[in-house]
């Protein structure tokens, strides 16, 4: 697809992933959940892979600063879908896990997660996105 006729501001890369992550935010809230961000499936995800992490451990994993995953923790937290505790060994470092709520509520939400995904690529021929993958996290690894 060549993009030479593509008037400006609609031929810029980030006036287009602005414009897919509007889409993915309304296909989220339609699809997966209109209360359950996506940064907060994010958070579910890890610690039903990793079973606890401490805050800085979830920033990492999910790339968000302290300040928005200390809030997400507290809503999160708020909502039973986690808990969060001092670790034993270090007063400073809060280990959070999932509850119960919070794993059902994963298991629950991972298939609508998928839906969302093909909603967003069904357009698209298996290569293109393949390579739309590839090159966003190409993108993002620099």
């Amino acid at each position: 697809m060549s993009l030479a006729g593509v008037p400006e501001p609609q031929r810029h890369v980030g006036n287009l992933i602005r414009r897919a992550q509007q889409l993915h935010l309304a296909t989220w809230a339609r699809v997966v959940s209109p209360d359950i961000t996506s940064p907060q499936y994010s958070i579910l995800a890890v610690l039903k892979r990793l079973g606890e992490a401490s805050q800085r451990e979830l920033g990492d994993e999910v790339d968000l600063d302290r300040s928005t995953i200390a809030d997400l923790v507290r809503r999160m937290q708020k909502a039973g879908l986690i808990e969060r505790q001092r670790a034993a060994t270090d007063a400073r470092r809060n280990v959070v896990t999932l509850t119960a709520l919070g794993s059902d509520e994963y298991d629950r939400l991972a298939p609508r997660v998928l839906e969302v995904q093909q909603e967003l690529t069904r357009h698209l021929e298996p290569g293109e996105s393949a390579a739309l993958l590839r090159g966003l996290w190409a993108m993002l690894e620099r």
